[in-house]
């Protein structure tokens, strides 16, 4: 129904190697560079011990903008699901370790079909400067005059569980989940070969 589009310079891959620069950083922590994490399959790495749990560094989604009313409202449900089955931990913007402003958008695709893409800039709490960014598309064959209209339920749990995999690696490189479990795995995107 949909296909993948490449990953943009700085996601999944940037976050992967991101999360060992932070790993190697931290005196103490143990990297694993063999560690090979296909991007479809977060969940597992988790559970397996070869991505770090990104439990301990808690996060609130203090704000979405850019889709419809329920189109977000959709979103979010399904984002918080996936979230949960990566041990990432979402509470409230005061006791949160993190941040995150997202923004969704969808538009007619270059090829002739609908192209959706998500940003979200991650914050620590009580700081101004943005810590990481996050962004990736996805590429729908379906074309309309008002594209959010191609978004079903599926597309929705697709790229809510994208989003929940991407912020997953990001939190899984930060002080609070090293602290927990100090090791994070080499991420590569699915379908593509892994980091060496």
């Amino acid at each position: 129904m949909y296909r993948r589009s490449h990953l943009r310079q700085g996601q999944v891959l940037g976050l992967g190697l991101a999360g060992l620069t932070i790993a190697m950083a931290l005196g103490g922590c143990e990297a694993v560079p063999d560690a090979r994490v296909g991007r479809g399959d977060i969940r597992n790495a988790i559970a397996r011990g070869q991505l770090t749990s990104p439990r301990a560094a808690t996060v609130a989604l203090v704000s979405l903008d850019g889709a419809p009313d329920q189109v977000a409202a959709r979103f979010r449900q399904s984002l918080f699901g996936e979230a949960a089955s990566r041990e990432i931990t979402v509470t409230d913007e005061a006791s949160a370790h993190y941040l995150v402003r997202g923004y969704l958008s969808a538009y007619p695709g270059e090829t002739g079909g609908t192209t959706l893409s998500y940003v979200y800039d991650v914050f620590e709490a009580g700081r101004k400067q943005r810590e990481q960014r996050i962004e990736d598309t996805i590429d729908l064959p379906v074309a309309a005059a008002d594209p959010w209209s191609v978004v079903s339920d599926s597309v929705v749990t697709t790229l809510a569980g994208r989003s929940a995999d991407d912020l997953a690696v990001a939190l899984s490189g930060t002080p609070e989940a090293q602290a927990q479990g100090g090791k994070v795995a080499s991420v590569a995107p699915s379908g593509q070969p892994p980091l060496n």
